[in-house]
This record gives C-alpha cells, structure tokens and sequence, in this order.
C-alpha cells in the first residue's frame, strides 16, 4: 500500500513541471508543422490529410479512456503513473519520427502510413504517456493546493515549451537543409525527443507516487458512467477544449496566416511569443492569485481578455502592431484559462467522489489529455477541410486572393467564437466552492463505513 501523504516539496513540483517540457516538445512540433509538413513539404492535398486526422479522432477518445481505466487499475511498486513513464517514453519519441518519415510512392500507400503513424503517436503512446503524466499529481497527493501549484507548474512548461518548440523548429529545419527537405524535419525531430526524455527521466527518479486509490472502479464501463454523469467534468473539459482551440489557431493556423496573409514567416517566433509567455508568467504567479482568487474568477477575467483582444483584432487595421499586442493580450487570457484547466479537472475528482462512491481519478484527467489532443485535432482537421474548400495549393508560392481571404477570415473569427463558448461556460463552473462540503461529506462516509466494519 502506498503511503497516504499530503505535503510535497517545491523541488519535486518543479520537476513534475519540468516532465511538461518533456512532453510538449514533442506534442507542439507535432500539432504546430504535422498539417504545414503535409501540404507544403510532401504535396497532400488539405482534405486528404483533415479526413486521415478527423477519422483519427474516433480512436483519440477510446484510447483516452482505455489509458487512464489501465493506469487507474494497475499499480507496480513504482505506482502507477511512474512506470509507464518510465518504459514507453522512448518509443513515444521514435513514434513521433516515423509520422514525418512518410516514404516515397503511390497516393494510397502514403495515406495509409499517415494514418498508421499519426495514430500510433497520438492515439497510442502520446495517450498512454501522457495519461500518465496528467494522473501522476492525484497519485502524488491529496492536497487539493498542492495538487493544484502541481498542475500550474505543468501548465506553465507547457507554455514555456511551446513558445521555444514553434520558435526554434523553422531554424533548426533551415540548418539542416531547409524546410522542403524531409529529412530537415526528421533530424529535427530526433534532436528535440533527445532534448525532451531528460526531464521524463527526472521524473522517473525524483517524483514519488504516495496516495492509493482506496475504490478503484471495476472495469472501463464502471469509470465512463462515472465520468458522464459528472456535470462539472464536463464544464472543466469545455475549459481545456477551448483553451486548446486558442493554442490551435497560436500554433499551427497561425502558420498559414503569417505564411499567406502577411507573407511573413519570420514573425513566427515572436507572434508566439506573445502569444505564449503571457502564460507562462502567469502560470509562475498562479498559485499566489489561488490565496485571493477562486480557479473560477480566474478564467472568467482570462476569458474576457481573449474577447476583447480578438474584437480588437477584428475591427484594427492589419499591421504587426495590432498582430503582436492583440497576441499578447490574447495571450495573457489563454494564460489563465489554459493554467486553470487541469486545476479545475481536479477539482471535479472529489464531486465525482460524492456523487458515485467511485473515485476514478486518470478516467476523469482524462478530459485534459481529451481536450488537448481533441481540441487541436479537431481544429487542425476541419482546417484541412477549409483550406482544401478555399482552393489552398501547397505548390504553390502565392496563393489565390479567396485562399487568402479565407485563411484571414478563420483566423480572426474562429477564436471569437470559442471565447464567447468559454465565457458562457465558466460562468455556470462552480466546482470550486462546493468542494470543501463535498470532502468533507466523503470522509465522513467513510468514518461511518470504517466504525460499522
């Protein structure tokens, strides 16, 4: 039985954050350039690909689902996050390798290596790993703060990783030869995966899983009717998908935007910028704003800064200025919103708790791998679909006046859109409140249980 304790050290949350760049340096370079690679280094056409990348999506939520009842189910003497971790992080990063080592040939063969690659990272390994990844702080503690500053950690990595993977993977392309070789991004890749199993293995070695799960369900059917009847697991999954929505559109549509709208691919590295280090510093700060502010309040005020930020861009006149201050206003919004998003998921632990008797903790994270590898997919693909629809050629070095009216017009509308879904429904997201009566409810059964036994 692992030992049931609640305090943990600075040092190992800082670790466990550090795991984040581990498994972002991988994700971003695949979510960012994996649509760019497709179309404009290897010539597919944008409707194929968005298809490979929509029926993937299927598999996505089943394997999200599958991971988390194995990790919630399974426990060696290492725990059990820790030692898938330890054992497929490495064909994570080979994985990661083959999606851009798409071979020579018929149409055909190619989409079906698309197909078997893209899903064996992201709907196999990517899921497991990170699943595991994502649980390992309900495993660690049962402090809700401590688990919480765990998360904020992660999330602010995340967004550290990110403004360095989409800055440095165009350089790091060009020294090897340049964007329209294929072997540039397959080099690329391998230097980033060696880069991002350091801190995996830090983790390996330093963070320590102590709390049992005391009522594991009985099988994957016992945890998704947990999940599903659980309200506020839903309103937290909407959190982290529109939160990644906004990282989709920072990320890899804003590549055709500054590649075909401005025409200026260098601008890259700092739109993400801005876009991106807002969060990260909110992220250091968060748990100080958690001593005065609810999760709650935080995303509501995130939210209405993404609001405002994309009205703005919307009705300004096109320039870099009103480009990198609307990011950076955005930014600072997605800051909140995307640093509280697996706060909130665990926070909605302890209803699930108190409304079913069944504590399915990597079922319920599971929204945050869902809302991460959904939300960017799905965005990712219906862009494939736009851009085919637009009459986007990857061939080409200018595109058509509509492709360019199109691109424009899904990059300022599109993240309007999701703010106003995510303010709407944070506004109704009162977990947070609730929980202290929740807990406390809980273990009172459970006093009750251990006094009749």
């Amino acid at each position: 039985m692992l030992k049931d304790t609640s305090k943990i050290s600075l040092f190992e949350k800082l670790i466990y954050g550090s795991g984040a760049f581990g498994m972002n340096a991988l994700y971003t370079l695949f979510s960012t350039y994996v649509l760019f690679f497709y179309t404009d280094v290897i010539l597919l056409n944008a409707a194929l690909v968005g298809a490979v990348i929509a029926f993937s999506k299927i598999f996505d939520g089943i394997s999200d689902l599958i991971a988390g009842q194995i990790i919630d189910s399974h426990r060696s003497k290492r725990g059990h996050c820790i030692p898938v971790v330890l054992k497929w992080s490495i064909p994570m990063i080979f994985s990661v390798i083959l999606v851009f080592l798409v071979p020579d040939g018929s149409l055909a063969l190619r989409i079906i290596y698309i197909f078997i690659t893209y899903n064996l990272f992201n709907t196999v390994l990517y899921t497991y790993v990170g699943m595991a990844f994502g649980s390992l702080p309900s495993y660690v503690t049962n402090d809700s703060v401590d688990r919480s500053q765990m998360l904020i950690f992660n999330m602010m990595f995340s967004a550290l990783t990110q403004t360095i993977m989409a800055s440095a993977m165009m350089p790091m392309v060009e020294f090897f030869g340049g964007q329209g070789q294929q072997s540039a991004w397959i080099k690329s890749i391998l230097v980033f995966g060696i880069i991002g199993l350091i801190p995996l293995v830090l983790n390996v070695i330093f963070v320590k899983e102590r709390v049992e799960n005391e009522v594991p369900p009985e099988n994957l059917i016992v945890g998704v009717k947990c999940a599903v009847v659980n309200k506020y697991w839903w309103m937290a999954f909407v959190v982290n998908l529109m939160a990644n929505f906004i990282l989709t559109f920072n990320l890899s549509v804003s590549v055709y935007y500054l590649n075909s709208v401005l025409g200026n691919m260098a601008l890259m590295g700092t739109f993400v910028a801005c876009s991106n280090l807002p969060g990260v510093f909110l992220s250091a700060i968060a748990p100080f704003f958690l001593r005065k502010f609810t999760k709650r309040q935080m995303v509501l005020f995130g939210s209405i800064c993404m609001l405002t930020a994309q009205i703005a861009f919307i009705l300004l006149p096109t320039s870099n200025t009103v480009l990198f201050v609307t990011a950076l206003m955005r930014g600072i919004g997605m800051g909140f919103a995307m640093g509280m998003a697996g706060a909130l998921i665990g926070d909605t632990i302890d209803y699930g708790e108190w409304k079913t008797g069944i504590r399915v903790q990597s079922v319920l994270f599971s929204a945050s791998s869902v809302g991460a590898k959904v939300g960017q997919g799905a965005l990712t693909a219906a862009f494939g679909f736009v851009l085919s629809a637009i009459g986007y050629n990857g061939a080409l070095e200018t595109q058509a006046a509509s492709t360019v009216s199109g691109i424009d017009a899904f990059f300022k509308f599109g993240p309007l859109v999701v703010a106003i879904i995510l303010l709407v429904d944070i506004w109704f997201l009162d977990v947070e409140t609730k929980n202290p009566q929740f807990i406390k409810e809980i273990k009172e059964r459970k006093a009750a249980q251990k006094a009749g036994n």
